[in-house]
């Protein structure tokens, strides 16, 4: 089982690899626009902020966003990053295979009586797969989940106990839906983009309604850090 189960994530990675070459082709003539270029620029400086101490957010939570293949067809997620920072959450964009170092992280920092809740996850295509292995980890290790986001996972994912709330923007193809594991007692949708002209695998995690509607879900989630008075001299 496990030897197929690599076989066939081995047959996803390189029939996704040339469909993204071939939309990243044909996409070429408008990413390449003035415009877009200031973006990528802007977007790219305040990604370089992102290692800055967490104590520097005016909200509570951790905010974890991870790209699919290549780290270059993903830009959604980076975006989304840079919009969760600026609200004052703090927000890492990531490859989807630095997961297990993120996960093991932040259960030190748990431990530790270290870390900032509440914790949410999101990813985007091979990204969206490891999200709910990520969070399925995290919570078979003590760590509570409030919130996994996924678009347009590639292989069918489980979300087990101490996850909360669970949304999944998938497009019909195959198998790629979330489904309950073993003491998950939260909210789980799956919820199709099916038929949606607007909306590709490639185009997905950039969606601007989307995209509102997970953030204002974050916003929900988190509040305000108290502020800390300063001291007075003497």
């Amino acid at each position: 089982m496990i030897r197929s189960s690599a076989f066939r994530r081995s047959l996803t990675l390189a029939a996704l690899s040339g469909a993204l070459m071939l939309s990243a082709c044909a996409a070429t003539g408008s990413s390449t626009s003035a415009g877009a270029a200031r973006t990528d620029a802007s977007v790219a400086a305040e990604l370089q902020a992102q290692d800055s101490p967490r104590v520097a957010a005016t909200r509570t939570g951790e905010v974890y966003l991870m790209r699919g293949l290549m780290d270059i067809f993903s830009r959604g997620m980076d975006v989304m990053a840079v919009k969760i920072n600026r609200a004052g959450v703090y927000a890492v964009s990531t490859s989807y295979t630095q997961w297990q170092e993120l996960a093991d992280n932040i259960i030190a920092r748990d431990r530790a009586k270290q870390g900032s809740y509440p914790l949410i996850i999101m990813g985007h295509s091979l990204g969206a797969n490891d999200a709910s292995k990520m969070a399925t980890y995290l919570g078979n290790n003590g760590v509570k989940v409030s919130y996994v986001v996924m678009f347009d996972p590639t292989e069918p994912g489980y979300v087990g106990k101490n996850v909360g709330k669970v949304v999944n923007y998938y497009i019909p193809n195959g198998d790629n839906r979330v489904y309950k594991g073993s003491g998950f007692a939260g909210s789980l949708q799956n919820v199709s983009m099916g038929g949606r002209e607007d909306i590709t695998h490639t185009t997905i995690e950039k969606n601007g309604v989307l995209q509102s509607r997970v953030i204002g879900e974050v916003m929900s989630l988190t509040k305000a850090k108290p502020k800390v008075k300063p001291r007075k001299a003497g």
